[in-house]
């Protein structure tokens, strides 16, 4: 069982407003820029909170996330998972009151970022082109983009200015005003605000970049320290999770590209970067994934590991499925076939890191070090229909199908090759799957051991008499 019932109740009430006015285009941005990003869930969701408000100056009317429940018929883990996406992703703030009984969410519904934005953020346009693929980017891209004006050359602009068109008049020409009453006026109330668009918002990066050690280790002969404003900051920490570099890779990137243009603009930068992960994956682009088991989904985190079943799904929760591949390779580099492989789990079967961790240590462990594609696959459909979300799940479900999957692995063994029979590799299951085994096994001898114990005793006793 998650834990996503100390996040959320049923009971729990909500309200929601937008931050400024939500335009009806924007169903149109949402729809197809961040859809394919958020997934049916979250959109669902953010679709559905905006229809509950009445007008963008007030809350929508308190309602309890039971009733939310039935409106878009899902769980309180779907919605607090596809919540998560919202707020990672910019389109939702939240506010709780963890004070009351049931506790009161505010949720603040911000607009999507403008097409010309969104193109242009650096993190979300790269993750859509890699989901849609460079024909489908390509097309859709036209769909918010607008022709110039053609040969305006040959144009003047005859536009009236303001002063053209309205004339001040003299305070004698006009009906006599207090300026102290106009002041009063121009005020607003304390704690309101005017109603206002809202510009949309990319996603916020923690801080788990050290940006410190980069300004220090950048030589001022190279770049100048003026150079890191906020932007460019904010800049670098995005360019570095997208495309997951270290401070020193980053620190190489900033050289080369102020060296390159004598300057260091967020263009500069996004392009600078992207050319040097380019050349070092083969063209290939950074994926959106989550880097390792989500919080809703974690069991094993807190609690002091006692079993090698529990150290091995601490593990597996708290490490990305790239970590697993450098882990069981020795530290080496993953191949990039395996790769695409894990890949394949996460975004076609929609498993979760965790769950791939476990898929990953079983079939390496029991393949000879291999990941077999047709047979991962095979694995990762049935655990994918069986809804397979957390470590344990995966681990348990790994245990109990373990002679049907070797059923599949030979299967695919003899389509490839009919090696003789002298040469079957006997397969090594991880330890975390033996424990139990051993437990089996040492159960008759301890019953033969409390056995001649007993007859031990029976002897003795029947000699004192």
């Amino acid at each position: 069982m998650s834990n996503h019932w100390k996040e959320l109740l049923p009971v729990d009430r909500y309200q929601v407003r937008a931050n400024g006015i939500m335009h009806e285009f924007y169903r149109k941005t949402l729809t197809t820029l961040y859809q394919p990003l958020i997934g049916s869930i979250a959109y669902s969701l953010y679709m559905t909170l905006w229809s509950q408000i009445d007008s963008e100056r007030d809350w929508s009317k308190p309602s309890t996330h039971r009733s939310l429940m039935n409106v878009v018929q899902l769980d309180l883990k779907q919605i607090l998972a596809g919540r998560k996406k919202l707020e990672g992703i910019g389109l939702l703030k939240t506010f709780v009151n963890a004070d009351s009984e049931p506790r009161d969410y505010f949720y603040l519904l911000e607009a999507p970022l403008s097409p010309r934005h969104f193109f242009n953020d650096g993190v979300l346009n790269v993750y859509l082109y890699n989901r849609l693929g460079h024909y489908h980017f390509q097309q859709l891209k036209k769909e918010f983009t607008a022709s110039e004006l053609t040969n305006e050359s040959d144009y003047q602009q005859v536009t009236a200015a303001f002063n053209d068109v309205f004339e001040s008049l003299h305070p004698s020409e006009m009906a006599v005003k207090k300026a102290s009453e106009m002041e009063q006026a121009m005020k607003l109330e304390s704690g309101n605000d005017y109603i206002d668009e809202s510009e949309g918002t990319s996603i916020r990066i923690s801080n788990d970049f050290d940006i410190d050690w980069l300004k220090k280790s950048v030589s001022d002969l190279i770049v100048p320290d003026e150079v890191f404003t906020e932007i460019i900051i904010e800049a670098i920490k995005k360019l570095a999770y997208i495309y997951k570099l270290e401070p020193l890779q980053m620190k190489q990137i900033v050289e080369t590209t102020y060296l390159k243009h004598n300057d260091l603009t967020v263009e500069a930068l996004r392009k600078g970067t992207h050319e040097w992960y380019a050349l070092q994956h083969n063209n290939q682009l950074p994926h959106l994934s989550i880097r390792v088991q989500p919080p809703l989904y974690r069991e094993h985190v807190k609690n002091k590991p006692e079993t090698e079943e529990d150290k091995a799904a601490q593990l597996f929760e708290t490490i990305s499925p790239y970590e697993q591949l450098e882990k069981i390779a020795g530290g080496a580099k993953p191949a990039e076939s395996d790769i695409k492989i894990v890949e394949s789990l996460m975004f076609d079967q929609k498993l979760l890191p965790g769950v791939v961790n476990v898929l990953i240590e079983y079939v390496m462990r029991t393949n000879d070090m291999k990941l077999p594609r047709a047979y991962v696959v095979k694995i990762g459909a049935h655990w994918a229909r069986k809804n397979i979300k957390t470590v344990k799940e995966a681990m348990a479900l790994a245990r109990a199908e373990h002679q049907k999957y070797q059923e599949w692995s030979s299967q695919n063994k003899q389509r490839k090759t009919s090696t003789s029979k002298r040469n079957e590799r006997k397969d090594t299951l991880p330890k975390w799957m033996t424990d139990e085994y051993k437990t089996q096994k040492q159960q008759p001898a301890n019953f033969e051991q409390k056995k001649k114990q007993l007859e031990a005793r029976l002897k003795k006793k029947y000699k004192e008499k």
